[in-house]
């Protein structure tokens, strides 16, 4: 975006990036100006008819792993971005499938954009299933590992 744009370029910018980033917000400042760009409740809707329609398609699997889901922790991403499991292409993972983790242990970096986002645990437990690869793109919401609590 250069200095030169229309603010109302600017918005169908900001515009386009919340569509294609599933965002509901975002805010640009450019010296003293500040855009705000948020979606209207129907992104609501929206995700609720995908959170709803996900159990019908998997109702027979749904029903076994009920009870075990009690003592299983899902952790969801707090926002768009792309998912890394270690701090660097040649470090370790942070967690692997069977590490023990107390609250507060990094699970993971979620880079959003071009910020480094490292996600703690947010209870102690040991890790069963990781469900992104590295550098997979994810949503808000989507749940990204499970942790059974101890």
């Amino acid at each position: 975006m250069s200095n030169e744009q229309l603010p109302v370029d600017i918005i169908k910018e900001l515009s386009q990036i919340l569509k294609d980033q599933g965002l509901t917000e975002i805010e640009v400042a450019m010296g003293d100006r500040k855009i705000r760009v948020r979606k209207e409740s129907s992104v609501v809707h929206s995700t609720a008819a995908v959170s709803v329609a996900a159990p019908v398609a998997s109702n027979a699997p749904a029903s076994p792993k009920a009870p075990p889901s009690a003592d299983l922790f899902e952790v969801k991403s707090p926002m768009v971005g792309t998912f890394y499991a270690s701090p660097s292409p040649d470090s370790p993972a942070f967690v692997k499938v069977g590490d023990k983790i107390k609250k507060g242990d990094a699970l993971c970096i979620i880079e959003a954009m071009k910020l480094m986002n490292e996600l703690p645990a947010e209870i102690s437990g040991e890790v069963v299933e990781i469900l992104a690869s590295n550098a997979d793109a994810i949503s808000y919401g989507q749940v990204i590992m499970k942790i059974k609590k101890s």
